[in-house]
């Protein structure tokens, strides 16, 4: 009897080319199989997005990670991380995770990553302080959604779904990359978000899932040398 995993997950690998590493999208999908998959039925490899091997670019030319092969369905492959979350829910719906969600709270979350990497790769520094500035409206946003649903431990309800996982690795990488390069702290007036973050990171799928800190130093070191 094989006691091989259904799935295989490529994600990026770390500093050594082994061990995971920081990208926020691959680690949406391993929190995402956490919650709905048990541990042997994924296979977890990491992959040298600088060095990616041949075996790698020919199963997915495009060289891009998260991608998830299911064995089970002919080897098939599925790249971006959303389309990996959705695939697997349209294969195990249970737990809800409310996959596919529409709601406010995308609005309210959408915006900050991108303002987050907008202040991370600038190089003009008259555009600092704006930029900052941008970053915290957006998260100010978030602030006030969870302020105005404080009876969830999470975005949308007391259990991590899609979204948390889409969320929750990012906001990691302002906590850390945004300190250590950008002098960058959540400001201490957004309550709710500081205790969102804190309910997040004590849950096991993201705790099993996150890089360690250097690693996220390390991931956005290439806009800084």
């Amino acid at each position: 009897m094989s006691t091989e995993a259904r799935f295989q997950l490529f994600v990026k690998a770390g500093k050594d080319g082994k061990s995971i590493g920081d990208c926020p999208f691959s680690q949406r999908v391993n929190m995402f199989t956490g919650l709905t998959l048990n541990n042997s039925d994924v296979e977890i490899i990491p992959i040298n997005t600088s060095d990616k091997p041949d075996y790698f670019l020919k199963l997915n030319p495009e060289g891009k990670v998260p991608v998830l092969v299911d064995r089970h369905n002919n080897n098939k492959i599925i790249p971006d991380s959303g389309e990996i979350t959705r695939y697997i829910n349209e294969l195990f719906p249970k737990p809800e995770v409310h996959q596919g969600y529409s709601g406010p709270a995308i609005d309210a979350a959408s915006g900050i990553f991108p303002k987050f990497a907008a202040m991370m790769t600038n190089k003009d520094s008259s555009k600092n302080e704006e930029l900052k500035a941008n970053l915290v409206a957006e998260l100010r946003k978030l602030n006030d959604f969870l302020a105005a649903n404080i009876n969830n431990k999470y975005l949308l309800c007391d259990n991590v779904c899609e979204l948390d996982c889409q969320v929750l690795p990012k906001l990691r990488h302002i906590q850390v990359a945004g300190t250590f390069y950008k002098s960058f702290n959540i400001p201490e007036e957004f309550t709710t978000l500081t205790r969102y973050i804190k309910e997040g990171e004590a849950c096991d799928v993201f705790k099993n899932s996150c890089p360690p800190d250097e690693e996220i130093i390390w991931g956005w070191s290439k806009f800084f040398t």
